[in-house]
């Protein structure tokens, strides 16, 4: 029987299993959902340069993509309900709801969604997207810092969050009565959680929470 050499079998087997092992496959992109308990958008507004109304809007429904080792590739779709929108006060719950303001019987929801995401360092970023409000849709940046990754000790699921903010010019999305009563900018504060869904290669369009 006739021995090969090293040089023509053995030698580069070796060396592409060697280069398998030093050079990982990229991870598939995260798809997260929103934790409901733990997500929530808050809004303050100057009211007749008195004092800033506070209040805040739930999230609907939606996910959000994102990659630790690549946050180009993250993206965001979030539906937010208007029609539930609390001030902590039944009167002015009703007034933000009317017609002369966010009109909510016609535009219930708004919608937010992210055209590219910018990593500033380690733990900060900006979301480029479009939010549609109160029937027109504008550009709206979203800086956000990401807070922390890791196993929810409780639902024994993997999550992350983040912290984040914007601000609305009330103008821009043709909110122009009551100027002398309520300011023109419009402040939010974003707490974002999220629980991990499976792999986004199988999971793509899926909103079912990993098991």
């Amino acid at each position: 029987m006739t021995v090969r050499s090293c040089t023509t079998i053995i030698c580069p087997l070796a060396l592409a299993m060697v280069a398998l092992v030093a050079v990982p496959a990229r991870a598939a992109d995260a798809i997260w959902r929103f934790d409901p308990a733990h997500s929530q958008i808050s809004f303050s507004v100057m009211h007749q340069k008195f004092s800033n109304a506070l209040g805040r809007v739930p999230i609907k429904s939606g996910n959000f993509r994102f990659d630790m080792d690549d946050w180009s590739t993250a993206q965001v779709d979030v539906v937010i309900d208007l029609a539930s929108v609390d001030l902590g006060n039944a009167q002015l719950d009703e007034a933000a709801r009317s017609a002369a303001l966010l009109n909510s019987k016609r535009w219930p929801t708004a919608r937010y969604r992210s055209r590219s995401v910018e990593r500033i360092d380690a733990s900060n970023g900006v979301i480029h997207g479009t939010l549609d409000f109160h029937g027109v849709s504008q550009p709206l940046d979203v800086a956000f810092k990401l807070n922390h990754v890791g196993t929810d000790p409780y639902l024994f699921k993997r999550k992350i969050g983040f912290s984040a903010t914007a601000s609305i010019e009330r103008a821009a999305f043709g909110m122009n009565r009551y100027a002398d009563v309520v300011g023109a900018q419009i402040k939010l504060r974003i707490e974002v959680e999220g629980i991990q869904m499976r792999d986004a290669r199988t999971r793509e369009g899926n909103d079912e929470p990993e098991k």
